[in-house]
């Protein structure tokens, strides 16, 4: 086979989601040609941090017998903590704009490579959770970035799984030696060689990686420092677009409310209305005009059959109207009576329940100090106590109630005998 020969690259470093997802449009984009790009992940970062770190930091949380050691929100503790970044990205591409362009013959083939590398990244690399992978085939060269988290599990610091690129790569199999030679570089280099394995098999072979981070750095990282200044714009936007949007949500639903209050209203305006309608049509329905006098008749007869009638009606009208208004008050003043009396009985009974909570608190005390065994007994004898003395005050009720009856028995039997002897006086007198 005639291998034709490109450069590789892989670039590690930070990623801007927005424009990876195209949500931004940077300046070496061609919109005409975005519908080529290939979205392999596409997930929300927050929803993912969740997903991944809720259940380790509850057990973490758990653990702290301190509140200012518990971590209320992972995502934001990662966010404006300075140890570790939210995520990583790694930007890979084949050849550069001259022998691998996007518009050339060999955009297809490139696109191919890219797309057979990403189906076993996540493989082989089972501690990077991806989280966004896109193939840009709308700029100058295709190129794929792969965005991901990176974690450390079983992890006896912190939570027990948590973000860590160092411990992510070292799991991998990949160990810092100094400064030149990190862990993410030899990572780096690794994934190139995956890369060129792929790139054999569709005829490509490895050129030589001369001046490559210089040569691809406009492509693969799109001017680090313009991006770094898109990142802050985007960033400041979206803070200032969620800000807008809390308040605009808490006008809604302060608009919302404040429209179900006037629905609320207007309901109670119109059943109002309804009811002083019919009101109205009881005391002023037909029969409350005066008539056009007729020619022949005379002030006094216009007087007598028509305005003292119509007058007669107002007066009794109004008559009704007092009576209701003196009843209403009547109504009214009771009402008040009783929300007075309500008030008097809600504080005493507000003082009894402070009472009774204080006996509460003052029984679990002596329960407390005593015994719960001892208590039970004590209360045991008291209820004893009481039923005996409810006996004993039972039976001497009866003993009284009994005695009363005997007595006015006894009464009753004297007023007999001595009616009884007059009687027999009155009979000998009479003789």
């Amino acid at each position: 086979m005639d291998f034709i020969v490109r450069s590789v690259s892989a670039t590690l470093g930070e990623g801007c989601l927005t424009h990876n997802d195209r949500s931004f449009i940077a300046e070496n984009v061609d919109g005409n040609r975005t519908h080529l790009n290939i979205a392999y992940v596409n997930e929300p970062i927050k929803e993912v941090y969740h997903k991944i770190f809720d259940e380790a930091l509850e057990k973490y949380n758990a653990k702290q017998t301190r509140n200012d050691r518990k971590i209320t929100d992972y995502y934001e503790k990662i966010r404006t903590g300075k140890q570790e970044k939210l995520f990583h990205e790694i930007i890979i591409q084949v050849g550069n704009c001259d022998d691998m362009s996007a518009t050339g013959d060999n955009a297809e083939l490139a696109k191919k490579i890219l797309d057979e590398y990403f189906r076993g990244f996540r493989e082989r690399n089972h501690t990077l959770h991806v989280f966004s992978a896109h193939l840009h085939m709308d700029e100058a060269t295709p190129h794929l970035h792969i965005d991901f988290i990176p974690l450390a599990k079983n992890s006896k610091r912190g939570l027990e799984t948590r973000v860590s690129l160092k411990q992510a790569l070292g799991a991998l199999g990949f160990f810092g030696e100094g400064r030149e030679n990190t862990e993410g570089n030899q990572w780096a280099e690794a994934e190139k060689d995956r890369l060129a394995e792929v790139m054999e098999r569709y005829g490509v072979q490895r050129g030589t990686d001369k001046n490559e981070k210089r040569e691809h750095l406009s492509v693969l990282d799109y001017k680090k420092q313009e991006r770094s200044r898109e990142v802050e714009e985007l960033t400041e936007k979206a803070e200032a677009l969620e800000q807008s949007n809390a308040e605009a949500q808490r006008e809604t639903a302060e608009i919302r409310e404040s429209l179900e209050k006037m629905k609320a209203e207007l309901s109670e305006l119109t059943e109002d209305k309804n009811e002083i309608d019919l009101e109205y049509s009881k005391y002023f329905g037909d029969g409350w005009e005066l008539p056009e006098p007729s020619a022949l008749m005379t002030a006094k007869t216009f007087r007598n059959k028509h305005a003292l009638p119509l007058i007669a009606k107002l007066k009794e009208v109004i008559r009704k109207l007092i009576v209701n208004v003196v009843e209403i008050t009547k109504m009214w003043k009771q009402a008040i009576t009783e929300k007075d009396d309500y008030k008097y009985e809600c504080r005493s009974l507000r003082q009894e329940n402070g009472e009774l909570r204080r006996d509460a608190e003052a029984f679990h005390i002596v329960r407390s100090a005593i015994g719960e065994k001892e208590t039970d007994n004590i209360l045991r004898r008291a209820e004893e106590e009481r039923k005996r003395a409810e006996a004993e005050r039972i039976a001497k009720e009866r003993a009284e109630q009994e005695a009363r009856e005997r007595e006015r028995e006894e009464r009753r039997l004297a007023r007999l005998q001595s009616r009884g002897k007059k009687k027999i006086r009155d009979e000998r007198g009479d003789r």
